[in-house]
């Protein structure tokens, strides 16, 4: 009898070790983490089209209209509020499957700040703090939620949110990289860097051995501080995507939102 209780104790340790394993593969070859939506209100279905694209990374640009923080990229072609386009529909979506996708990852949401007037900041903070599924930073520790918002665009307005809340509901990036940049912490955990500033290849040919060793020192040094990496203005081509792939850039940027879906369809192991 005690033979077999030890038998069935030692299967049931196999068995959470093969779900683990397992699991763990699930999301490495779950390659569409690496997808992210640049200016996504700029679909047909500002959210609905990447996340039916199993985008994890979507962006949205914030201005501050009579009070309430509105998505656009140009001033006064309103696409709808930040909270209707994208908090409310995720919070749904949390409550409903336990996260974005039902799987459990975590999904960012990018907000870009266009309008740095010092109103926007309190209007933000206040509206964020509506959402517990938003990951929540202080200087010591995170509590990872089911999204997490990372603050791009004016360097003064995300700097400072990052600077004057102790307990925040977002981070922040940086649109400059130097190898002299410090290690990360939990205000700044991000870079979105201009392709064009680092990069010549268009991504049409294979890229020179020169330019990838050059690309992945980037990232691999970003990595090694304890921060992540996308770029943006990038070749939408699948030779890009590739390298991308290779190097371990974060974030994918696309406009195609189909198109990548497709391409990460076919390169999932």
């Amino acid at each position: 009898m005690l033979t077999r209780i030890i038998e069935m104790r030692l299967w049931a340790l196999v068995v959470g070790l093969v779900a683990l394993l397992g699991r763990g593969y699930c999301e490495e070859a779950n390659l569409h983490i690496h997808a992210h939506a640049h200016n996504d209100y700029e679909h047909d279905r500002p959210l609905f089209d990447a996340l039916d694209n199993r985008f994890y990374s979507v962006e949205a640009d914030i201005w501050l209209v009579d009070g309430e923080i509105q998505v656009a990229h140009d001033k006064g072609d309103w696409k709808g509020s930040l909270k209707d386009l994208y908090l409310d529909p995720l919070r749904k979506r949390v409550n409903e499957t336990g996260s974005v996708h039902g799987d459990g990852t975590p999904f960012y949401l990018w907000v870009d700040i266009k309008d740095g007037r010092e109103e926007l900041n309190t209007v933000l903070v206040d509206l964020l703090n509506e959402y517990s599924m938003l990951t929540r930073f202080t200087d010591e520790e995170v509590k990872e939620g089911q999204v997490t918002v990372i603050l791009t665009g004016d360097r003064w307005a995300k700097t400072s949110l990052v600077n004057d809340y102790d307990d925040r509901p977002f981070c922040r990036d940086s649109n400059h990289y130097s190898e002299d940049d410090p290690n990360g912490d939990n205000k700044w955990r991000w870079f979105a860097l201009r392709w064009w500033s680092y990069m010549d290849w268009e991504g049409n040919e294979d890229i020179a051995e020169g330019d990838k060793t050059k690309l992945k020192k980037i990232v691999e040094d970003i990595h090694s501080k304890g921060r992540k990496v996308r770029f943006y203005a990038t070749p939408e081509t699948e030779k890009y995507w590739a390298v991308a792939l290779e190097v371990g850039i974060d974030h994918i940027n696309t406009d195609d939102l189909e198109r990548l879906n497709e391409f990460l369809e076919e390169e999932t192991p």
